[in-house]
């Protein structure tokens, strides 16, 4: 059915009631309403033919013409009007003439009343008309506390407890503020009362509970409620804010400290291969625990590795206390970490730690992690150590491979990564880690002091005391040991050809033996994007160190090493060393180029390590192609980079074509043929097909059959993952000249809250828990987590101390279920699980065909209400069917379209039982609607059966 709205009139304010009418006459007053009206009418033929479908409804009753009805109604207005006198009161009923009520509302936005003409919504040859003076005053607020969203110019700035109050003059209760809420809103007191009319006495904002238009405190500041939605809205002029305009930037007030939880991340991984007769097998499980209580964050991470031959064997990481600072921007953390390689080395420690935290500010840059690229020629198993420690481990399939999702320590430390190959073949490189120029924005300071006693993997003493201390402002620190103590001062410039960083850093290293080493280390570094020209200098950097510097992991290796009785003389040092991380842009269809790596040469050794990347990528009608050379070159002898042997020189090259067999549509099958060539293992070309399980991404296969030259063999390989709500799976066989390989992996996490345990994906830092009761199925966020039975979901990753936006999508739900809201808001510390709950209300939809007692239709729209608790459930629908959401599977339902008693009847009715794993669909009944006798107008008593 069709409907049109009839034009909204605005009708000036709300007069208190028992007010007088203002001196103009009702005549003067009544002439725009009357115009408009009559241009609505004879300018919407529209509207006459909803109003005429409108009376038909469904049955074989007679449109009515509703015109005369209208014309008699104007009528009688004018005469009213030209009286000239007050203007009658108004009845509940009806006016002072007996003629139906006008219904009016006021805008829960704005506050301006507008006026619907209720005859649009006549019903029947009789003139029935639909009472809709339940819908005029939608916005009325009673009064009472209520827990709403704050925002303010439109951006979300918090979840506060609002007071609404009774104010004379008002017929809805009113926002209620204070100084300290506005405050935390982000308004300067002191500009806004400097702003006020210079012309009248200063009003300035009083202490306390102020229920006021705030408008006189804060020139041209409005506040709205909107109660649908359960958020207020603080408009303020942009020159009485405090505040940065972020849309992300939330306040410290603002921030989410969390509820106590327990948290595990898992990355298992089992790989197995059989070569030459010999069955090697091993498994590897990451592990990162974690326990929230108040403010404290305690986490622990280590690995678990076994295999047949060497049994099970536990490496632990770090065990630590945090907490944030956000006083001072800063965290504090308490336990085993490693010292930031912002400006020294980067060192494992056991002790104390306190470092400012950019993440607190608005619009600042995460940390930088690097992104490992290589290629495999088989499914072959990625390993990524740091300082000893194996932070990461995965089963990759043939061709190259990018890791992009590395939770590595710190902020620097070069990563060492092995592939190895299913038939056991293994090479390494080195992705250095280091971070870019110190450029700041003005006014921040970026610092870290650390206290404790070195407790690197690579150190078999007892470890010395150390205490660094950064300051990035200038920027410099300084670093001490037992025996070592080294200062570090240096300067960035921002310049319109790209940021420039420059420091020298002086250190004296006295071992053991009595001997003391002095030098300084020289480094200038570069980073520039040119967006027109497509090059991007992520980290371009050199350093020259002389032959008596030692930094602070050298020389506590050194020192030892000399307890250990080695020489100092065999101890290699670094002389020089260049970083590069350079991609450019070859125009809009050039491709790009890309070259990463670095170069290291030591004092008293000959040669340099060298580890890079050189690639090329582009793209022709849909297809991919790429190539890239990849150079690992070792000194001629061990050096103190690894403290291990040299595995020789190698050069790999690789071809990469990656062709659609499709159109466009995601899930399209790819075929993807690779080909390296290794001066070491000769060339070997793979070719298969990969792609989608599914449209949503869900899950991804490859396929794949291997050739290698050296040998003229064969092979083949699969894999399989698979992204489940709670965990992701992943497999891979493969079968060649001389082994077979197989492996199975599973990632995931477990968070224990105060709502029970629940499964997730694999958890970032900071998470969310929704709680959506009975919404099982309801996607939550944007990461595909699903709400399980018990009506929890976890988001497994939010952005610290800034805003979050997490919806719930219906979308799977069981119909019964209605979600009130669907969207919630938060900015959370970092580290801690925040709880977002959902309110539910769980009511079965049933459609009940019926009619009146005298067996007319019921009029359309007319209202449903639940007898026992008085709230509405429903409405009348075309065709006499009754549209409702009952919570009770019996009850009685009174339908109502006026006030009079044969304006109302009553269905009782009883549901069926709820058929087992049903999720959708409507109940229907049919069941008649009886009449109730006058005992009054009390609706519960009217309810009640003769």
């Amino acid at each position: 059915m069709q409907s049109s709205v009839h034009p909204v009139r605005p009708a000036g304010p709300a007069r208190a009631a028992g007010a007088a009418a203002p001196p103009a006459s009702r005549l003067e007053r009544f002439a725009p309403r009357l115009i408009g009206a009559v241009a609505a009418i004879a300018m919407s033929p529209t509207a006459w033919a909803a109003a005429t479908l409108v009376g038909q409804g469904a049955g074989g009753r007679q449109p009515m013409d509703i015109g005369a009805q209208i014309s008699e109604r104007l009528a009688r207005e004018v005469q009213v009007a030209q009286d000239d006198g007050p203007e009658p009161a108004r009845s509940p009923g009806g006016d002072a003439n007996g003629l139906s009520p006008e219904p009016v509302i006021l805008s829960a936005l704005d506050g301006k009343r507008v006026v619907f003409d209720s005859y649009m919504l006549a019903q029947g040859a009789d003139g029935i008309t639909i009472d809709t003076s339940r819908f005029e005053r939608p916005d009325l607020v009673e009064p009472g506390k209520y827990r709403v969203e704050l925002h303010v110019n439109g951006h979300w700035r918090g979840t506060e407890d609002i007071e609404f109050q009774q104010v004379a003059g008002r017929e809805s209760a009113q926002a209620c503020y204070d100084r300290d809420l506005l405050i935390r809103a982000g308004v300067d007191l002191n500009k806004s009362a400097r702003g006020q009319d210079p012309g009248r006495p200063p009003n300035p904002m009083p202490q306390g509970l102020v229920c006021a238009d705030i408008g006189q405190y804060i020139p041209g500041a409005e506040l709205k409620f909107d109660q649908a939605e359960q958020k207020i809205y603080l408009s303020v002029p942009q020159y009485y804010l405090r505040l940065t305009t972020s849309k992300n930037y939330v306040d410290p007030q603002n921030w989410d400290s969390g509820v106590p939880a327990m948290l595990l991340n898992y990355n298992t991984n089992i790989f197995t291969t059989e070569s030459q007769g010999r069955n090697t097998t091993r498994a590897y499980a990451g592990l990162n625990l974690g326990a929230n209580l108040g403010p404290l964050r305690l986490r622990h991470n280590g690995s678990v590795t076994w295999s047949p031959q060497a049994g099970g064997r536990y490496q632990r990481g770090y065990i630590y206390g945090q907490t944030d600072l956000p006083a001072l921007r800063s965290q504090l953390l308490v336990g085993e970490s490693s010292t930031s390689g912002e400006l020294f080395d980067s060192v494992a420690f056991r002790g104390a730690q306190i470092f400012s935290d950019d993440r607190m500010l608005p619009g600042t840059q995460r940390y930088y992690a690097p992104v490992v690229r290589g290629s495999a020629n088989s499914n072959a198993r990625v390993s990524v150590h740091q300082r000893g420690f194996l932070v990461y481990e995965t089963t990759v399939a043939p061709g190259p491979f990018e890791i992009n999702d590395l939770q590595v320590a710190s902020y620097g430390g070069d990563l060492q990564v092995t592939v190895t190959e299913a038939n056991g073949q293994a090479r390494t490189f080195v992705v250095p880690f280091a971070t870019t120029v110190q450029l700041l924005r003005p006014g921040v300071t970026r610092y870290s002091v650390t206290a404790g006693r070195a407790s690197d993997l690579s150190l078999q003493g007892s470890g010395q005391y150390i205490v660094q201390g950064t300051m990035v402002t200038g920027y410099g620190g300084v670093a001490f040991a037992s025996n070592y103590v080294s200062g570090l001062l240096g300067a960035a410039l921002n310049t319109p050809i790209g940021g420039f960083g420059t420091d020298v850093t002086w250190a004296r290293t006295t071992v053991t033996n009595g001997a003391s080493m002095r030098g300084s280390s020289f480094r200038v570094s570069y980073s520039k994007n040119l967006p027109n020209s497509g090059t991007n200098f992520s980290l371009l950097a050199y350093r020259y160190s002389t032959s008596g510097y030692l930094g602070l992991r050298d020389a506590l290796m050194l020192h030892d090493a000399v307890e250990r009785g080695a020489s100092t003389d065999s101890f290699s040092r670094m002389r020089s060393r260049v970083d590069a991380n350079i991609s450019q842009q070859l125009g809009t269809s050039g491709g790009s180029v890309y070259l990463n790596g670095s170069s290291l040469q030591y004092w008293k050794q000959r040669g340099q390590v060298l580890s890079f990347t050189l690639g090329y990528s582009n793209q022709w009608r849909g297809n991919t192609y790429s190539v890239s050379v990849q150079r690992v070159q070792n000194a001629a002898s061990g050096g103190s980079l690894y403290g291990g042997r040299s595995r020789g020189n190698s050069t790999l090259v690789s071809l990469n074509l990656s062709i659609p067999l499709g159109k466009s549509a995601r899930g399209a099958p790819v075929l993807n043929t690779f080909a390296t060539h290794d001066d070491r293992v000769g060339t070997q070309v793979s070719s298969g097909v990969s792609g989608l399980i599914d449209e949503r991404g869900r899950g991804s296969y490859s396929l794949s059959g291997n050739y290698d030259d050296r040998r003229s063999a064969t092979s083949g390989s699969a894999s399989i993952n698979y992204r489940l709500p709670d965990v992701t799976l992943g497999a891979s066989i493969g079968q060649g000249q001389g082994y077979r390989q197989a492996s199975a992996s599973a990632q995931g996490g477990v968070v224990m809250h105060p709502g029970g345990i629940s499964l997730a994906q694999t958890l970032g830092e900071t998470i969310g828990v929704v709680h959506a009761p009975d919404a099982l199925g309801a996607q939550a966020g944007y990461s595909g987590a699903s709400v399980d039975r018990r009506g929890y979901a976890i988001v497994p990753s939010l952005t610290p101390y800034q805003l979050n936006s997490i919806d719930v999508d219906p979308k799977g739900m069981p119909d019964d279920v209605e979600l009130k809201v669907t969207s919630r808001s938060v900015a959370p510390r970092a580290g801690t699980v925040v709880m977002l709950t959902y309110e539910t209300r769980r009511a079965r939809p049933v459609l009940i065909n019926s009619r009146m007692p005298n067996g007319e239709l019921l009029p359309f729209a007319a209202a449903a209400i639940d007898a026992d608790s008085g709230m509405a459930i429903g409405a009348v629908g075309q065709g006499s069917r009754l549209v409702v959401r009952s919570e009770k599977d019996h009850g009685t339902i009174r339908v109502e379209w006026g006030k009079k008693p044969e304006e109302r009847c009553a269905i009782d009715y009883t549901l069926p039982a709820r058929a087992e794993g049903k999720r959708s669909g409507y109940e229907m009944l049919d069941l008649e609607c009886r009449a109730l006798p006058d005992r009054g107008v009390d609706g519960k008593k009217l309810a009640g059966r003769p």
